[in-house]
């Protein structure tokens, strides 16, 4: 393992706090990444020595020993700060220096009990923290418990039909962008190679005369990430590429594409889209590339909102398993339907834009329109996800109109599809998530009625196998008619059941044609311990000792088997007995105990499954 390298000798953390031109400017350096935003607090309608107290606060807390390391992280402490600014200044006697906040500046916030309220509190906490000159009354105030936000609103996840045309719409442009740029490529080798040139290393332009056809516009383009100009700054080269978004998208992806696969990589992970946004080219192969194996590689992640300690995490990136078939997904050698398949992809298609930005973030395009604001001159940047949705052309929906994918809305789909937690708890999963998704409340209350339909049907088939009673046996050979309506059987019906010929070990079937495990008209094939509970079975005083035995036996089981695998097997079935045992007053010891030994036979039989159909 490689140690970290030191600073040099003189080094001095650059300076995040200044003024320029009568401006208060805190510049935020990320922690991960390159290039840096500016955060201008003169615009802050507040007095300037408020400006000044919120200014360095916030340069401390972005700073390289603050906790706000992120630019999103620091954008959302300045909206913040904003917030409970614009509150001020709002007020009948709004606050000139830093003695004069008050309690009552605070009380508005308080009382709104929303999320971006409770932020705004936070915000202020954290760029007053550790300023001795706040007036106490203020800071008490401030540090008093904060209130509990209002449940947001539930939010609406995807339809199935609408996230498979959002993850089709994505896959659509990443494969139109792969086939183009492949092409410009093949293009470019083939004119190399008739010049006797074979990379970009092995060429140098030689003057104008390079640039008259199409493949010497894509060579300079290769080599210097521009195409040839003129001294006024407009493109030169061959006719048929003159436009310089078509000379670019020729060999480097652009803007709308690499967003498409940002979006294309969130609805194979899951995961959110500035974990996507910040991955990186640096991977290692924990399949060890070996033929046959399910292709897996693992790379860096990062989510700051898990904290100092939990954000950074590995990514591991699977490809379809090989006994799957190909021809389930797609007749072609691209995979685009596996994160690890999706990963090489763009790892291929923003090679050069990579190498010309000098950075090694995996998602990296070409922004035309915004040539001067990257950091070459040249408009090669990486995604992030603050722009990212909004680059992206978006996807159509059934009624054939243009929509904007929301990321958020994209990656709560994904978990309730999966019903599974990406970067999260299961916890998180279940409370922040599930239950706070419209969408799902129709198929989440449909899980709850069919469970407790269940339950009720199981309570209700404990109880539903009848017992005749010794009493009911003896005024059966005095008023059969009457005892036969009172179980609801026929006559004849209660006369074979009385002579036991309609035994099915622990009860008898008054009725096997029409089982509920069966057609109806076909003999029952269900195992005879579902007869304990089945609306076809009666019990009488002769089956007293089968059904004892079986309990015991049933009870020696539990000490041979873990308690839930018991009782998923026997559960049901030792209650039943229970209530028929109950319903014949009898003892299980006493009743057992006059059990013959083909009764204990076929008890074991049973429990063997030697009576089960096969």
């Amino acid at each position: 393992m490689r140690e970290a390298a030191l600073p040099k000798a003189g080094y001095a953390s650059p300076d995040n706090h200044f003024l320029s031109d009568g401006r208060t400017i805190v510049r935020v350096y990320p922690e991960a990444g390159r290039g840096f935003k500016d955060f201008s607090f003169h615009a802050l309608n507040v007095a300037p020595e408020l400006q000044t107290l919120f200014a360095e606060g916030f340069a401390l807390a972005t700073g390289p020993a603050g906790t706000r390391r992120t630019i999103p992280s620091a954008a959302n402490l300045f909206a913040g700060i904003s917030m409970f600014v614009k509150l001020m200044a709002s007020g009948p006697r709004p606050p000139a220096r830093t003695a004069d906040l008050r309690p009552v500046h605070l009380a508005e916030l308080r009382m709104r009990h929303t999320a971006s309220a409770v932020s705004a509190l936070h915000a202020i906490r954290v760029v007053l923290r550790s300023n001795p000159d706040v007036p106490m009354p203020f800071r008490n105030a401030l540090f008093a418990p904060l209130p509990n936000a209002r449940r947001s609103t539930l939010s609406v996840s995807y339809t199935k039909a609408e996230f498979r045309s959002i993850q089709w719409a994505a896959r659509s442009d990443v494969r139109t962008a792969l086939q183009r740029i492949r092409a410009g490529e093949i293009e470019l080798s083939s004119w190399r190679q008739e010049r006797g040139q074979v990379s970009d290393a092995s060429d140098r332009p030689g003057g104008p005369e390079r640039s008259r056809d199409r493949g010497g516009v894509l060579n300079h383009l290769a080599l210097f990430g521009d195409v040839p100009r003129y001294t006024s700054g407009a493109s030169r080269g061959h006719s048929s590429i003159r436009g310089a978004t078509k000379a670019f998208s020729s060999l480097f992806p652009t803007a709308s594409e690499v967003a498409a696969m940002a979006v294309l990589f969130q609805c194979l992970t899951g995961q959110n889209l500035s974990t996507i946004c910040n991955l990186t080219t640096r991977y290692s192969r924990a399949d060890g590339d070996w033929q046959g194996e399910t292709k897996v590689l693992i790379t860096r992640g990062s989510k700051p909102r898990r904290g100092p300690m939990k954000a950074e995490m590995d990514f591991p990136l699977t490809s379809i398993p090989a006994w799957i078939e190909p021809h389930q997904f797609e007749d072609e050698k691209d995979d685009y339907g596996s994160p690890f398949g999706l990963y090489m992809i763009a790892e291929e298609l923003c090679r050069r834009a990579r190498q010309l930005a000098s950075t090694d973030a995996l998602l990296v395009g070409h922004w035309n329109q915004q040539r001067a604001s990257t950091t070459n001159g040249l408009g090669f940047r990486q995604i992030t996800d603050i722009n990212c949705t909004s680059l992206w052309k978006g996807w159509t929906d059934k009624d054939g109109k243009r929509q904007r994918m929301d990321s958020k809305r994209l990656r709560r789909t994904f978990l309730e599809l999966h019903q599974r937690p990406v970067a999260h708890t299961a916890g998180t999963l279940a409370d922040t998530y599930l239950s706070r998704d419209a969408g799902s409340l129709d198929a989440n209350q449909g899980v709850v009625q069919r469970v407790l339909e269940t339950e009720v049907e199981r309570i209700t088939s404990g109880r539903i196998a009848l017992a005749l009673t010794q009493r009911d046996v003896e005024q059966a050979a005095t008023d059969a008619t009457g005892v036969a309506q009172r179980f609801g059987i026929p006559v004849e019906t209660l006369r074979t059941l009385l002579e036991g010929r309609l035994e099915t070990v622990a009860t008898s079937c008054i009725d096997n044609k029409n089982g509920p495990a069966t057609e109806p008209g076909k003999p029952c094939t269900a195992s005879f311990l579902l007869c304990l509970g089945c609306a076809n079975a009666r019990s009488e005083p002769r089956q007293v000792p089968i059904q004892a035995l079986l309990r015991q036996r049933l009870e020696a089981l539990r000490d041979e088997l873990p308690p839930q695998r018991w009782q998923q097997l026997y559960g049901t079935a030792a209650e039943q007995l229970d209530d028929l045992l109950k319903q014949q007053r009898a003892d299980i010891a006493v009743a057992a105990s006059r059990a013959t030994s083909e009764d204990a036979a076929l008890v074991e039989a049973l429990l063997d499954g030697r009576l089960e159909l096969r």
